[in-house]
């Protein structure tokens, strides 16, 4: 029998951040059951690609695809980007030809990337799956894209959602004809196998880490105003390692400079993510006071390393820890209350000890690839594909 064939449509195939692993990880999670194709949709500057070009590359190793489409400056319909939306609907069809695929899955409903995927799947008619990955359902709903996430989710032959709480609220806001499903990240040891030592700069006695890509949906402004009102009672570092977010950059860049304990916030930027476990074990405690999450990979990754953590009370978090048992549980905006949490972990390194081996336990027996290759088993078999 054939192995099936799916074209897997995702955000930019270099930027940084969760998403791209998480793509990468579900590609090599799923490459014993079936062929994944990714292919990203990105929009160009250029007027003359305006037709969708495609471009093949790699994706980990896999053999990929860019399509590229602009709008024309002298086009009436440029303010809203028909044709280029149509452009990369009618590259995927190539592509679905080209790659003899037997399916489209959108990985991460942004933007107009659902609709884009359920306009070619409808053409080709091929069963669509569509993969909502934290924000897409939390945020884009009140955007602009509303009815294009209706129309995407109406022709689907599968939904996910990455948490309960947010497969009850696909099911109540746009009540889907197909079946839902929920499939939380996993941690993969293998994403660390060659893992390196981290060149730690210098640190005081106490730190304060968070990893991640730094924007105001982590909960980053009230991670600042914790740190600083805790580095007022301690000596204390706060860690950041990971990248800010160009459009956000100034903003954060100007409240940290202004902050009464600048002098102790190191900033290590972007890393190799192999560095990452190394950076979490420098940490006595990590704070990720989220606004909106869906199920972070930061958390499992933090989970794993043992960490004691501190953590917003929104998305799929609460699925991920158990207030009390595996972490601490905060209401994010609470700036106070995310600082008093902090302190009491300083304060008991016992404590620390035994959230952080009760969320080692935890990520291997329950956020592990075997669980997450099940749940993807589900919903590709529920859309017709026979795995």
């Amino acid at each position: 029998m054939n192995r099936p064939r799916v074209g897997l449509i995702v955000r930019e195939l270099d930027q940084v951040g969760g998403l791209r692993i998480a793509a990468a990880r579900h590609v090599r999670l799923m490459s014993s059951d079936l062929d994944l194709v990714p292919i990203a949709i990105n929009e160009s500057r250029r007027e003359i690609d305006w037709p969708g070009p495609i471009e093949q590359t790699e994706f980990f190793g896999q053999r990929a695809y860019r399509i590229i489409a602009g709008d024309l400056r002298s086009d009436t319909l440029a303010q809203t980007s028909h044709l280029r939306h149509f452009a990369f609907a009618r590259a995927i069809a190539r592509l679905i030809e080209k790659e003899r695929l037997d399916a489209l899955h959108v990985f991460g409903a942004f933007e107009l990337r659902a609709l884009v995927g359920a306009y070619a799947a409808a053409s080709a008619r091929l069963p669509l799956i569509v993969s909502f990955r934290g924000i897409d359902l939390d945020a884009w709903v009140f955007g602009p894209h509303l009815a294009h996430l209706q129309s995407a989710v109406a022709a689907a032959q599968a939904c996910v959602c990455m948490n309960e709480s947010s497969k009850g609220v696909l099911e109540r806001l746009f009540q889907p004809r197909c079946p839902v499903f929920t499939s939380h990240n996993y941690f993969d040891p293998a994403d660390f196998a060659d893992a390196q030592p981290a060149a730690l700069p210098p640190l005081h006695p106490q730190v304060i880490g968070c990893i991640g890509e730094f924007r105001r949906i982590l909960g980053f402004d009230f991670l600042l105003r914790a740190f600083d009102d805790v580095a007022s009672r301690r000596d204390i570092s706060l860690l950041l390692v990971g990248p800010h977010r160009p459009e956000e950059a100034h903003y954060y860049g100007a409240m940290m400079d202004a902050m009464k304990n600048a002098g102790r916030i190191v900033r290590v930027g972007a890393v190799e993510h192999e560095k990452v476990l190394a950076y979490l074990q420098a940490c006595d405690v990590v704070a990720f006071p989220s606004f909106s999450d869906g199920s972070p990979n930061k958390i499992l990754e933090a989970m794993a390393a043992g960490c004691a953590i501190v953590a917003g009370n929104v998305g799929g978090i609460p699925e991920m820890i158990r207030d009390g048992v595996d972490g601490l549980l905060v209401e994010s905006t609470d700036h106070a209350a995310l600082a008093r949490a902090i302190e009491s972990l300083l304060d008991d390194p016992d404590r620390r000890r035994i959230l952080g081996d009760s969320a080692r336990t935890r990520v291997a027996a329950e956020f592990n690839a075997e669980r997450a290759r099940r749940d993807c088993l589900a919903y590709y078999r529920a859309a017709g594909l026979s795995i």
